[in-house]
C-alpha cells in the first residue's frame, strides 16, 4: 500500500473542526489543520483530501489555488455555498450530519486505490466444487502480480483456508471482526488478514459457531480499496450476506454441473441472481455421460464461459495442503474469468 498522506481541514470554525476531526480519527488519520487561507495553501497540493469548512470556502475560492482531486465543502446549509464549491472544484458538499458521506470519501482519499474487482462464485447446486475455483482463481491472479483476497462467505462450506492449505498462517478470521462497526481502512485490512501462497484470505477459524457478522459490507468496503481482486465465495442461497456482495459485484460466476439435476436447481439460483447481479458468466462442470455445455447454455440461456473438467488429483492435493493451483483444468477455467474480466499482466 501506498503511504498515507494527511487530510486537511480548513477551518476556524470550532464546531465543523471538532466533527473534522472526529471524522479523521473514525478512519484512523491525522490530519493536518489550517485555520487561515496562508496555512491552506501550504498543505493544499499535497494533501490526501481537504475538506473545507464554510467559513473558508469563499476565501479559499477566490485565492485561485491549483485544481485537485478529493475536495469536499462541509456546510451546515450547503445550498448557499454551491458556487464557491464548484469554484474550489470540490467533488461533494456535505453537511454536519452527512457522516456516511463522509467517512466515504475519506476512506477512498486515504486508501489511495480505485475500487478492486469483485467476484462473486455461485454454485447451481452442491458439489460442483466452486469453492476450489474460487481458490483456482485467487492464485491465477496472483501470478499476474495482482493483489488478491478471498472472501469467504460461506458460513457453512468449511473454510477456504483448508483448500489453500493455509489454515496454519497468522491472522484474523471472521469472528474477529464481530465487533466491528463503522469503517474499515483497506491498509489495517490487507495487515492483519492471513496470507499463503501470496493470496490474502479471510475464512473461518476451526472452532465455534460460524455466523458471518453485521460487519460485511464495512469489511467489503475495506476490501475493494486494498486489493486488485476479491473473489467471494456465496452460498446458493443467497442469503442478505450474499444478496450484498453479488449486487456490489463485477461479474456472478455460476458453477453448473453437466447433469439434468444440476441444470434444474441451477435455474432457480439464476432466477434470483439476476435480479441483483450486474453480469452473469456460466462455468459448467463436465460430468460423465453428462448432457454437455451446449445444452446447459440453451436450458439457462446464457453463454457457457469456460467448461471445467473434474481434476481428481485436486483432492490429493488439497489434503497435502498443496492447494488446487496446479490443476491445469482449474488455472484454464480460472484464466477464462480473469481474461473476461480484462484482468492482465501488469
Amino acid at each position: 500500500m501506498p503511504d498515507v498522506v494527511s487530510p486537511l481541514i480548513a477551518t476556524a470554525d470550532e464546531l465543523l473542526l471538532d466533527d473534522a476531526l472526529r471524522w479523521c480519527a473514525a478512519v484512523g488519520a491525522v490530519p493536518e489543520v489550517a485555520p487561515d487561507v496562508t496555512a491552506a495553501r501550504r498543505s493544499w497540493r499535497h494533501a490526501s483530501l481537504v475538506i473545507v469548512g464554510e467559513d473558508l470556502a469563499g476565501q479559499l475560492a477566490r485565492a485561485a489555488l491549483p485544481r485537485r482531486e478529493h475536495v469536499i465543502v462541509l456546510a451546515r446549509e450547503p445550498a448557499r455555498w454551491w458556487p464557491d464549491a464548484v469554484a474550489l472544484g470540490a467533488v461533494a458538499m456535505f453537511a454536519p450530519h452527512d457522516e456516511d458521506g463522509i467517512l466515504e470519501a475519506l476512506a477512498i482519499a486515504l486508501d489511495g486505490r480505485g475500487e478492486a474487482c469483485v467476484v462473486s462464485m455461485v454454485g447451481g447446486s452442491g458439489g460442483v466444487g466452486v469453492s476450489t475455483l474460487a481458490v483456482a482463481l485467487s492464485l491465477a491472479a496472483q501470478r499476474r502480480g495482482l493483489r488478491s483476497l478471498l472472501f469467504d462467505a460461506d458460513p457453512l462450506g468449511g473454510g477456504l483456508e483448508l483448500l489453500t492449505g493455509g489454515e496454519g498462517a497468522e491472522g484474523l478470521r471472521w469472528h474477529d471482526f464481530d465487533a466491528t462497526h463503522g469503517r474499515l481502512s483497506a491498509g489495517s485490512l490487507a495487515d492483519v488478514l492471513p496470507v499463503h501462497h501470496g493470496v490474502s484470505t479471510l475464512s473461518w477459524a476451526r472452532s465455534g459457531t460460524a455466523v458471518l457478522p453485521d460487519a460485511v459490507p464495512s469489511v467489503l468496503t475495506a476490501a475493494v480499496r486494498g486489493f486488485d481482486l476479491v473473489v467471494a465465495d456465496i452460498p446458493r442461497h443467497l442469503g442478505p450476506a450474499g444478496v450484498d456482495i453479488v449486487g456490489r459485484s463485477v461479474l456472478t460466476v455460476l458453477v453448473v454441473a453437466e447433469d439434468i439435476c444440476g441444470i434444474a436447481a441451477a435455474r432457480q439460483v439464476l432466477e434470483r441472481a439476476q435480479q441483483i447481479a450486474s453480469s452473469i458468466v456460466v462455468v459448467s462442470v463436465g460430468r460423465p455421460g453428462g448432457v454437455g455445455p451446449a445444452a446447459v447454455s440453451e436450458a439457462l440461456g446464457l453463454p457457457v464461459l469456460a467448461r471445467h473438467r473434474v481434476d481428481r488429483r485436486i483432492r490429493v492435493a488439497v489434503d497435502r495442503g498443496m492447494g488446487p493451483g496446479r490443476s491445469r483444468s482449474a488455472r484454464r477455467t480460472a484464466t477464462a474469468v480473469l481474461d473476461t474480466l480484462g484482468l492482465e499482466i501488469p
